[in-house]
């Protein structure tokens, strides 16, 4: 017990820490805030405390009523609770507004501390769960608010304690024996809650992320035809409703454990009260005490037990708050490790001046945490201005080899080289300069048709026109034209109605054009057409020269037609290249997986 006692203490520490340079660093006023709630929240009970004594005593003892005295004290109760009152409010307001401005900032430190992690990790449940517990974090805690409350809690609850402890003292020892024994019940049943509340965070997260991809099946456009075309709402709402009622029932399960606890707890506070009011009571009827010092005595002591009390629960609390948001921390500090190792790296910047040449060397690679390869030994070199189509059955290992080349996996064994340079080595946004890409999955943004394909890079003085330009290349300016605010029509109605649902051919010709827009020299296209009409594929591969130009062009096809237009072919099946060739070359081979694979293609066209 004392180890996981300790252990909480250095998370609170750890948190405590991690929290105080961020406030720091972006909001430094918000530590005056902290001292005034502290000095306010430790003053305020010493008015009534003290006041109250010596009012009460100037009240009951007529032989030495002094009017002005009693006009005193009723003054300094009445301008102390109104200065504890409004300073707290004033303190309290200006904290809020800086937890909302932290809120936001650390918001924006997930969304930008994801972009910086692996790409792995982005398809990995253990990583997915730590995402949503380290967003979900701000919805327990109020994350910086929950643990600063909690700080100036305590540390008001100890000035208060130390104070109030003379006070009690001088009047009887005895009085302190009841306060602590309530005290050590309450901190014992606070460790058993606290516990079963960080107990149910864990278990309640793993259901959460659950329905939040229910909820987002049913609300996304992405989903909607599928789900209504095979009506499968019904379906999907039942699996919401089974992970939300056992959300519910854990939680009402875990609160009526806590109730049953708090109850025990009232229930010790009370009747050690009732204790510390009997030897009161006696102490006043004996004269030992006068009236004043009874009110006085008996306000101490209330604040005396809230005190001890308000330590342990604070303490169990910041353990609590800790817990959650160091899930928060430990998803940033992976991030900082990722970016610190991409750093770290002797940074290589290879010489692109007489084109860019690609060559994988024994390359094999399996996903992380298998052990099946899904490529295995791959030897080809992509020459400078090469034209190449890698083509093969489903399955075949095609698409990792994509996700390789753009750097989103790490190689297995082997390594991949840029002009003779390890793509390691290369800076990683530096790299990423040398490819346009188009995946198979891309996607477009509810953003402006501009934006979504200048994507923030205003690479060009003049961006409308270099953006018309390629428009009229992939023969997709005429639509644009047509629309009202042309470029600047937003796509999807999610925060625009007038927003326009491109079409499926549509969608993937601006995917096009935001790869050419980036003007890498090489350009990646994984399916480029398969959205297309065959009369569209057919314009779109027949001004392929002009799209692409004397860049390195590397894409995937199901139509082995495309083939045609490219200069070299490599064959993929079961993670291994099993041909290579020119198109005219590979059907040479009459007995060959690509020949076969494009007369049976051929076949269903005439058909």
């Amino acid at each position: 017990m004392l180890n996981k006692f300790f252990g909480g203490i250095k998370d609170i520490w750890f948190c405590t820490k991690y929290f105080a340079k961020f406030a720091w660093k972006h909001l430094p006023i918000y530590y005056l805030y902290i001292l005034m709630s502290v000095i306010i929240s430790t003053a305020g009970p010493f008015v009534s405390i003290i006041g109250s004594k010596y009012l009460i005593n100037e009240i009951v003892y007529e032989q030495n009523r002094n009017m002005n005295m009693i006009i005193f004290w009723v003054a300094f109760i009445c301008i102390g609770t109104y200065i504890h009152v409004v300073g707290n409010k004033f303190a309290n307001e200006k904290q809020n507004y800086c937890n909302d401005q932290f809120d936001r900032m650390l918001h924006m430190e997930i969304s930008s501390n994801t972009m910086k992690m692996k790409f792995e990790y982005t398809e990995n449940s253990e990583m997915l769960d730590s995402i949503n517990k380290a967003g979900r974090a701000f919805e327990q805690t109020n994350l910086i608010q929950g643990l600063t409350d909690g700080i100036v809690g305590l540390l008001s609850n100890i000035l208060v304690l130390a104070g109030v402890i003379y006070i009690v003292v001088k009047c009887s020892v005895w009085l302190i024996i009841p306060v602590l024994l309530s005290f050590v019940v309450n901190t014992y049943i606070t460790m058993k809650t606290t516990k079963i509340k960080e107990q149910y965070f864990s278990e309640a997260m793993e259901m959460d992320r659950v329905v939040d991809y229910y909820i987002d099946e049913l609300t996304t456009g992405e989903y909607a035809k599928d789900i209504r075309i095979y009506l499968s709402d019904d379906m999907i709402i039942d699996n919401q409703k089974k992970q939300s009622n056992g959300i519910y029932n854990l939680s009402k399960k875990s609160e009526m454990k806590i109730w049953n606890k708090d109850k025990a707890a009232v229930m010790t506070t009370e009747v050690c009260d009732i204790v510390v009011y009997i030897i009161l009571g006696i102490n006043t009827l004996t004269e030992k005490i006068a009236v004043g010092d009874f009110s006085s005595l008996v306000q101490a002591i209330l604040k005396f037990t809230e005190a001890l009390n308000g330590i342990s629960r604070g303490l169990l609390e910041l353990k609590y708050t800790a817990s959650v948001l160091k899930y928060y921390i430990d998803y940033i500090e992976q991030a900082e490790i990722d970016r610190k190792y991409e750093e770290s790296k002797n940074a290589v910047v290879p010489n692109i001046n007489n084109g860019v040449s690609i060559e994988f060397k024994n390359v094999s690679f399996k996903y992380p945490n298998t052990d099946v390869y899904i490529l295995k030994n791959i030897n080809t070199i992509i020459h400078s201005g090469e034209h190449l189509s890698i083509v093969g059955k489903n399955g075949a290992g095609k698409t990792t080899f994509i996700k390789l080349l753009c750097r989103l996996y790490e190689v297995t064994e082997g390594e991949i080289l840029v002009n003779g340079v390890n793509i390691n080595d290369i800076e990683y946004s530096k790299y990423l300069d040398l490819l346009s890409v188009v995946f198979q999955d891309y996607k477009l943004m509810a953003f402006s048709i501009k934006d979504n394909i200048d994507m923030g890079q205003n690479k060009y003085p003049d961006v409308e026109n270099k953006i018309n330009e390629l428009c009229e290349i992939v023969e997709i300016d005429s639509w644009i034209n047509s629309l009202k605010d042309k470029q600047n029509t937003n796509l999807y109605k999610m925060f625009d109605e007038s927003g326009i649902e491109p079409s499926g051919g549509q969608a993937q010709k601006l995917a096009i054009v935001r790869a050419l827009y980036k003007d890498s020299p090489i350009v990646v296209l994984d399916e480029p057409t398969a959205a297309l009409d065959p009369i569209a594929e057919f314009e779109v591969y027949n001004n392929f020269d002009k799209l692409v130009g004397g860049k390195t062009a590397v894409y995937i096809s199901h139509r082995l037609s495309s083939c045609r237009f490219c200069d070299r072919i490599i064959v993929f099946d079961g993670g291994t290249i099993i041909e290579d060739g020119s198109h005219d070359k590979l059907m040479e081979n009459q007995k060959g997986f690509y020949y076969n694979m494009y007369n049976t293609q051929a076949k269903h066209y005439q058909n």
